[in-house]
């Protein structure tokens, strides 16, 4: 078949969708797009990454803000970066029928490309040049390997079209607007649910309707005399929902909803995952609430719906319901590229059952390997994604990608049982920590060096070694039999560095895991985290002589600023009592002064340099009254600033750094 429009019609009446890849340079892959999509009207493409002037497209980095919204055509361009979270979606709003047009360098040059999307995974951007991406290599593997994707390569003659034989794709909804079974079966729920004030949480993949059901729930609920609001991170993401719902749904913003607090019989929330985990929880505890979410996101916080939501709301609510669909309502069943897509981006990695004895084996594992052994790299992100409530296919990427990044598995037999994903930080450039120290400089990743330095004010921080542990797991079936603190024993022994850290939510369960295994508390965040509803810990066990010297007094120092907030260490944590050091005081106040150190972090030792020194001239009024304000334990320049007759927080902050500078 050489028919490029008879086949467009052919996918639609099978209900499928294709992805042809056009590979070749920038100027020409574009060029193809264009005279593919001659005639189609241009709300029906999307075009992600780069266009030719005439076409409206969104940048890589906004991918979200199509989420939601079905189209005809997609265009991917991959030499504005090759987003995987944004290609994951992108195949989700295309529609049975659609074409999704990839656009890349020739496949044997892509993995050496300079792509931009790189630079997400590397400190400075100077670090992404001449690296050959893993990830794309895998990619250009796969896709080379599917007999279902076409490939149009610059010198070449257009791909065949295969004239694949099926029945017709029939999508005819019922008198209540459903498609399919499942969806029948879902919306009898959902409504039951509303009527008996019992919660219920729809979930699937893409392309299944659950914005649409919420619709058609809507209106059967509206009709019987019902209140209901719908709400979701963004108009956009609620347009769905709204398109099939025949009465007048008021939609309201979720922060709106809680502030505002209007009356409702029932709330629908669509695209849940992409809220918060304390804001879900507010509104079940506030009204009965309907939810649909993504299985598989490319956003929001990711499995924090599955791992954290679900079972906070089971305690809430120990009867809510749960349902799930799994047959497509935008595609046939028989669509192939829902299926790539998920393998390109391992959305349905799953770890095996574990063998039920064994003598556990602990081993690195390279990404080499891993890009040689695809069942192993399945089965090793899928364990890993259990560990971690905001899980990504970005994630896959800087497994495979990211400078650094290092594996350690626990096997029983060929199974892996346990693994730690971690990443080595620090060791900055003298020049560079004094930055990242005066708040000038915040190059990406270093989590623990650059926290350390600038918001836990240990000056020399960035310059030492450290080992983060990003993420740590074992399989369910093995955990409570002590393998995880075993793998860590392991860890430590191997390693070469300062220090092996983790930075994680603070729930008393992880506090008593990491101290029990040696480390050591040395910052606890301000906030509370979005998803966890917990402050952020850091923790640390030494591996160096040096280490092992400077970690008491870090210990101490951290103490004197908890206390000097009034805030208290999580309970049976070991901290040493507080003990500031008047010189570290003394260098944290005079670069807050003449510099851009964070009032938060450094506020304790702010009022114990003012407690201790006499100002070098006189303060007016107006900056005592600041000085004693603004240190205040807790205190908000926000609110401030309206008390004072500041015109905001930043002005704030500003004289108040002015007032500082008066004691040097």
């Amino acid at each position: 078949m050489t028919d490029w429009p008879g086949f467009r019609r052919h996918l639609r009446y099978l209900g499928e969708r294709r992805l042809l890849v056009i590979s070749g340079a920038a100027a020409w892959t574009q060029a193809q797009a264009q005279q593919l999509l001659a005639g189609e009207p241009p709300s029906t493409t999307l075009w992600l990454g780069d266009a030719p002037a005439e076409f409206p497209h969104c940048p890589m980095g906004k991918y979200h803000t199509a989420l939601g919204r079905e189209y005809r055509n997609l265009v991917f361009n991959a030499y504005s970066g090759l987003h995987p979270d944004a290609l994951g979606a992108a195949g989700g709003a295309l529609a049975a029928g659609g074409v999704l047009l990839l656009l890349c360098p020739p496949l044997s040059e892509w993995p050496a490309f300079a792509d931009p999307d790189l630079r997400r995974y590397v400190a400075l951007p100077e670090q992404a040049h001449g690296r050959t991406s893993r990830f794309i290599e895998r990619i250009s593997s796969l896709l080379k390997a599917d007999s279902d994707v076409l490939i149009w390569r610059q010198g070449q003659d257009f791909p065949p079209l295969p004239a694949r034989s099926g029945p017709e794709w029939h999508v005819r909804p019922d008198a209540r607007g459903c498609l399919n079974d499942q969806q029948r079966h879902a919306l009898a729920l959902l409504l039951h649910s509303a009527r008996t004030h019992r919660p219920l949480v729809l979930t699937a993949d893409r392309g299944r309707g659950k914005s649409s059901l919420l619709g058609l729930a809507a209106a059967r609920l509206l009709r019987a005399g019902k209140r209901v609001l719908l709400t979701a991170p963004s108009p956009g993401a609620a347009a769905q929902a709204l398109a099939h719902c025949d009465r007048p749904l008021a939609f309201i913003a979720p922060d709106a909803l809680l502030a505002e607090r209007p009356e409702a019989d029932v709330v629908l929330v669509d695209e849940a995952a992409a809220l918060p985990v304390p804001m879900l929880l507010q509104l079940a505890r506030r009204y009965c609430c309907l939810f649909a979410s993504t299985e598989h996101g490319y956003e929001g916080t990711g499995l924090g719906f599955a791992l954290k939501f679900q079972p906070a709301l089971a305690a809430l609510h120990p009867g809510f319901r749960r349902v799930h669909i799994h047959t497509p309502a935008r595609w046939s069943h028989t669509d192939p590229l829902e299926a790539l897509l998920f393998r390109l981006l391992a959305l349905n990695a799953d770890p095996p059952a574990p063998p039920a004895t064994g003598e556990p084996r602990m081993a690195w594992i390279s990404r080499s390997r891993l890009l040689a052994d695809e069942t192993l790299l399945q089965q090793i992100f899928g364990l890993l994604t259990l560990a971690h409530y905001q899980t990504r296919p970005s994630d896959l990427r800087q497994l495979l990608d990211a400078p650094g990044v290092s594996l350690a598995v626990m096997f029983r037999h060929t199974v892996p049982v346990a693994a730690a994903l971690l990443l080595r930080e620090g060791g900055l450039d003298p020049r560079l920590a004094e930055q990242v120290w005066r708040g000038q400089r915040r190059p990406r990743g270093h989590l623990l060096p650059q926290s350390l330095c600038f918001h836990g004010g240990l000056a020399e921080a960035g310059e030492l070694r450290y080992e983060r542990i990003m993420r740590i797991v074992v399989h369910p079936a093995c955990q409570q039999a002590g393998l995880g603190s075993r793998l860590l024993g392991w860890i430590k022994s191997e390693i070469n560095t300062d220090f092996l850290g983790t930075s994680f939510g603070a729930s008393p369960e992880l506090l008593a895991f990491w101290q029990g295994n040696g480390f050591r508390l040395v910052r606890l965040g301000q906030a509370a985290d979005g998803v966890s509803g917990l402050p952020a810990a850091m923790m640390l066990w030494p591996a160096s002589e040096r280490a092992q010297a400077l970690l008491p007094e870090w210990q101490r120092l951290f103490s004197a600023d908890l206390h000097g907030e009034q805030r208290q260490g999580p309970a049976a944590l070991l901290l040493p009592p507080a003990h500031p050091d008047a010189q570290r005081d003394l260098r944290r106040a005079y670069d807050f002064a003449f510099h851009h150190r964070d009032l938060y972090s450094d506020r304790p030792a702010l009022r114990r340099v003012v407690e201790r020194r006499s100002p070098a001239v006189a303060l007016s009024p107006q900056q005592q009254r600041l000085l004693q304000a603004a240190l205040a334990p807790g205190a908000d320049p926000a609110r401030l600033a309206k008390e004072l007759g500041y015109p905001g927080q930043k002005s704030v902050i500003a004289a108040l750094r002015q007032t500082v500078a008066c004691y040097f």
